[in-house]
């Protein structure tokens, strides 16, 4: 059974209309109308992967996400059932909480909910086993990073190369997601944000851990 029915008998066995739904994903904060969610059971697109949340949480739907590439090349999440999840893609979780960029944040290692990547696209990076997903809290990283986007960080990499790159950083028991270069002459460790209004910091590469590197992010369109 694919999303649009899911979501169709699910809304139906709970009793609810489109508007009733639509009222209760407000009561969740997503501002949501009945006929967003008649195009949502049309097929003409799918909930984004905060609205999907609210949904499964309301419906008690076990609803991840996959992701697909287009032909530029970049890839969309679709929404998924892991019961019918096609072979070519594995799931990956995505973290409870939020990584900061900011003033520090720890994310919750319990699982959120899960997205889902070909595996043709993993196997570079490892396969999902080695990667996670976690949402960015904080301006820090504007414009690169907005408030509340989806990052996807790679466990296997955790060394800065010559170009830097943007990590997940475990720092004075702070969990960031920041620029980091090396500076050969010294052998410290430049902590940037993008964004000009905070200041760079430089550590000594013992005074952090590197999570991974982000290698991919979501975001929804507001």
């Amino acid at each position: 059974m694919n999303f649009v029915d899911k979501l169709k008998n699910a809304r139906n066995n709970s009793g609810l209309t489109q508007s009733e739904l639509s009222e209760k994903l407000q009561t969740l904060g997503r501002k949501v109308s009945a006929q967003q969610i008649s195009s949502w059971e049309r097929g003409d697109y799918f909930p984004s992967h905060r609205n999907l949340s609210a949904i499964s949480e309301i419906l008690s739907l076990d609803l991840d996400y996959s992701a697909e590439k287009s032909e530029s090349g970049q890839i969309h999440p679709v929404a998924h059932s892991e019961s019918d999840l096609p072979d070519e893609f594995s799931l990956v979780e995505k973290r409870k909480g939020a990584i900061s960029a900011g003033p520090g944040l720890r994310p919750d290692n319990d699982v959120d909910f899960r997205l889902a990547f070909r595996n043709d696209w993993l196997e570079q990076f490892g396969g999902a086993q080695q990667l996670f997903v976690v949402r960015v809290e904080g301006d820090s990283m504007v414009p690169t990073l907005q408030e509340s986007d989806t990052v996807l960080i790679n466990k296997n990499a955790n060394t800065i190369g010559a170009g830097g790159g943007i990590f997940a950083i475990n720092w004075n028991n702070m969990v960031l997601v920041k620029r980091l270069q090396m500076n050969p002459q010294t052998n410290e460790i430049i902590i940037k944000s993008d964004n000009p209004n905070y200041d760079s910091m430089v550590v000594k590469p013992h005074e952090i851990q590197i999570e991974g590197k982000v290698i991919w992010y979501g975001r929804e369109l507001r």
